[in-house]
Order: C-alpha cells, then structure tokens, then sequence
C-alpha cells in the first residue's frame, strides 16, 4: 500500500505485489480497516474491493514516512552517497522524507557543504521507480530560509 500511496489496488493486485494469495489478502483487510490504516469500498458492479491507503490518517503517514527510508537504506542508495559525497550534510526532504508522497512523487536530497559532483542514480531510481533530484548548497547561508526550513524538516541520512 506504501509503495502505491494515492491510487486504489484491488486484493489480487496487493497479492501480486506482495508475493501472497488474495485470500490472504483478504483475511488482514478487517485489521487495517479498524486500525483506520486503509480506506476500503466495495465496487457495485464487480463485487471487487477497492483499498487505498488512509492518507488522513496520522499513522498510516508516519508508517509510510518509516517505510520510505528503509526503502533508501535496502536499495543502498544511503551507503552510496554517504561514500560519493563523505564530509557533505546528506538530507532527505520533501514529500517522500514526510511520507506524504504519491506514486508519481520524485525524491528530493539536499546536500550541504559540498561541491556540485556527477552521481549515478539511475539504479536506485529504478529500484524506486521515481526520480531523485539532488540538490547542492554550499553553505547554509546560501539556501533561501523557506526552502532551509523545508530542509531542517527532513531526515539526515
């Protein structure tokens, strides 16, 4: 559900993606239904459930926010820059370092103190299926107090 934030799936197509049976699928929809963590509505033509993440909900979001950055440190995307960028401030920000992001949401990483330098990401935005922006700054004096704030709110990595 993480991976697919903002669209509805169905159980077979959570199956699919989780490598389950649909039965099994079914079985843990009450449970995410009462823990508030899905959004669950039943086609009238097809019988067929529609599940969606719940958005409005405080949890499923920080869930989410967790379950993103584990997806940075499983792919080695972390490793990676930490390596290629050592000594710069490596943070995670925006939508995808708030668990607010969508299927079609990139990824933003803000790297302070450090000379502008040539990264292979095309793995890693593969793995991800997203777009990573890195973004180069000098210094903190020179990132705009809007956009600093933004960054403040993100997750060191």
């Amino acid at each position: 559900m993480f991976v697919k934030a903002g669209i509805q799936l169905n159980q077979r197509q959570i199956a699919r993606l989780l490598g389950v049976s649909a039965p099994a699928v079914m079985k843990a929809l009450p449970r995410l239904k009462n823990d508030d963590l899905i959004q669950l509505k039943q086609d009238k033509e097809t019988k067929r459930w529609e599940i969606k993440l719940n958005r409005d909900n405080h949890k499923a979001v920080q869930l989410k926010r967790a379950d993103n950055l584990k997806l940075i440190y499983e792919i080695g995307l972390a490793d990676y820059l930490e390596k290629e960028l050592a000594g710069a401030t490596i943070i995670l920000f925006g939508s995808y370092s708030l668990g607010e992001d969508a299927v079609n949401s990139d990824i933003d990483i803000a790297v302070v103190e450090r000379k502008d330098k040539l990264l292979n990401l095309e793995e890693y935005a593969k793995k991800l299926n997203r777009a990573i922006n890195i973004n180069f700054y000098d210094s903190w004096n020179a990132i705009h107090k809007d956009l600093k704030n933004n960054i403040l709110n993100g997750i060191l990595l």
